[in-house]
């Protein structure tokens, strides 16, 4: 297990990247004889927090490659440092090699890209969490997930059977009525599930804390409206019995607006989407 993942499951989705890579034969490679062995090492060629390490042992151990790693994952690396020494056959390191670079890089970048939001959080003072949403790749939530969880933020849902979100969509079914919605999904909902509700207007939040939702997210809300909604409730002695989720247009130059009001958990997809930290690696033969 990595994190509490299956393992199955992560040398299933590898295996299909490798296929993807090469699905029958590297014709780059033919010409190297099959039992000639090289040692190499991936090197940082900028700084950064990396992750996907994990991932990267059980990569070259399904390929019989021997590894040393210098660095962990969600530790701090800098540019020209070592993260992880290779031993094994030239062949099934190149098989290997753009599989690993390009996961551990993409999963770097998250990591280091919330580690900054979460910096940011920091010094403001705020007991905030900062979590990602499900606007990931096809393929590869699970991986920018864990990425995410390493850089010290939140996963939030990773499936659509995790919790019970209600959107603007599922509302509009329900002409805006959200007792009336609220009503009907608690009727069929497991004991097991949290419900939350997406609102865009404050007294709509008000109605939702009222009829037992357990999180509110505002969404795209101003800095303001996200303040008038928790003092509403407040002022109802509502808000401590609702999460207090904020989310849509939040990035790394307006967060801390959004911080003022306290909200409990503010969500982004800058996390996984469009990760502004970049950190890139390669892979050097000795």
């Amino acid at each position: 297990m990595i994190m509490g993942y299956n393992k199955i499951v992560i040398e299933k989705k590898l295996r299909d990247f490798l296929e993807e890579d090469c699905n029958f034969i590297d014709v780059s490679s033919i010409n190297i004889p099959e039992d000639a062995e090289v040692t190499a090492k991936i090197i940082a060629k900028s700084s950064g927090f990396v992750s996907g390490l994990g991932e990267l042992k059980i990569l070259f151990d399904m390929l019989n490659i021997t590894t040393t790693f210098l660095k962990k994952d969600g530790q701090k690396v800098k540019k020209r440092e070592v993260v992880v020494e290779l031993k094994g056959k030239v062949k099934n390191i190149l098989l290997g090699e753009r599989v690993g670079l390009n996961l551990v890089t993409h999963m770097s970048a998250i990591t280091t890209t919330t580690r900054k939001f979460v910096k940011i959080i920091k010094e403001s003072g705020k007991k905030v969490k900062i979590a990602c949403t499900r606007k990931t790749l096809p393929g590869i939530r699970i991986f920018e997930k864990k990425a995410v969880t390493l850089g010290g933020g939140d996963p939030h849902r990773f499936s659509l059977d995790d919790m019970i979100l209600l959107k603007d969509t599922h509302l509009r079914y329900y002409k805006g009525d959200i007792e009336m919605l609220l009503r009907d999904v608690k009727e069929t909902a497991s004991f097991s599930k949290k419900i939350e509700i997406e609102v865009e207007k404050p007294n709509d939040a008000l109605i939702a804390a009222q009829n037992g939702v357990d999180i509110i997210m505002l969404d795209n809300m101003s800095p303001d409206q996200v303040e008038d909604v928790i003092r509403l409730l407040k002022e109802h002695n509502l808000r401590d019995d609702v999460i207090i989720e904020i989310s849509g247009g939040i990035n790394e130059e307006n967060i801390v607006d959004y911080l003022i009001s306290s909200p409990d958990i503010i969500s982004t997809s800058d996390l996984t989407q469009f990760p502004s930290e970049k950190v890139d690696l390669s892979l050097r033969f000795d």
